[in-house]
């Protein structure tokens, strides 16, 4: 658990009324995470059906799975539906494919589309890898939907870092997706605090007050305490809740983590 003298006294009461004015907002504002690789209907429909039950406002499931999950939400409740149109890294399909994958998905209704533009093109031709995100926001502002462009910056080089924040922010997507590998077992009292900070530095360092766009943050974010330090950092570093959204799996956990606060 991370103390309150790590957060620097940081307390969710300050921003959120109330414990249920708190618990509307993660309800709205994580994008509850389901992509295993083997996903029959029955899982898809009893992962829907919970997420609806708890009040979730949206989920992120595979691409192949959009159109089955519209089918069951259509019979069963309301709930956005978020996917990934690309492989991780974003450089194992071509432009071309992912314009497709994105028209596939407006098509079978997802609401919010994420993609991970080509990292490799980002040393040698930065107007290609600008280019390739505008083709893909191309399809998802026609269409009225939102855009996410999704960044897995811990694999990038150190120097080449903050030129893919803000080339990204530069093409005026919805958001900007950040991966935070936070650690499984941490080694002392907030060390996935100070690894957390190292990359809102970074994404400060690149975009300072100059945020164009919303963010949002992945990780290991697997109970409720683990997600204080997130909501703290973004306040820290100057990111509006309304414009912030946290990407996890664990959206079951951490409600219920709320709920016995």
């Amino acid at each position: 658990m991370v103390s309150a003298t790590w957060l620097e006294g940081f307390d969710p009461s300050y921003i959120f009324k109330s414990k249920q004015d708190f618990k509307n907002w993660l309800l709205s504002h994580i994008d509850l995470t389901y992509l295993p690789a083997y996903l029959p209907e029955s899982k898809l429909n009893e992962f829907i059906k919970k997420a609806i039950d708890y009040g979730f406002s949206r989920v992120c499931v595979p691409i192949t799975a959009v159109s089955k999950a519209e089918e069951f939400i259509s019979q069963t409740g309301k709930l956005e539906l978020v996917t990934f149109i690309s492989s991780f890294h974003g450089n194992r399909n071509t432009v071309e494919e992912k314009r497709q994958a994105c028209s596939s998905a407006i098509s079978f209704k997802a609401s919010e589309i994420e993609f991970s533009p080509n990292l490799s093109l980002l040393e040698d031709s930065p107007e290609l890898f600008k280019a390739e995100i505008n083709s893909i926001l191309e399809i998802t502002k026609q269409a009225k939907k939102n855009s996410k462009v999704y960044l897995e910056i811990d694999k990038l080089p150190e120097d080449i870092v903050g030129k893919a924040i803000k080339l990204s922010q530069d093409c005026l997507p919805d958001y900007i997706s950040i991966f935070i590998r936070l650690l499984e077992d941490e080694t002392y009292d907030g060390e996935n605090l100070n690894f957390s900070k190292e990359w809102f530095e970074k994404i400060d360092k690149a975009l300072g007050k100059d945020k164009k766009t919303n963010l949002k943050v992945y990780g290991r974010i697997d109970n409720f305490n683990n997600l204080l330090p997130i909501l703290y950092l973004a306040t820290k570093y100057g990111w509006d809740f309304d414009n912030f959204r946290i990407g996890t799996e664990y959206g079951f956990e951490i409600i219920d983590g709320l709920d016995t606060s």
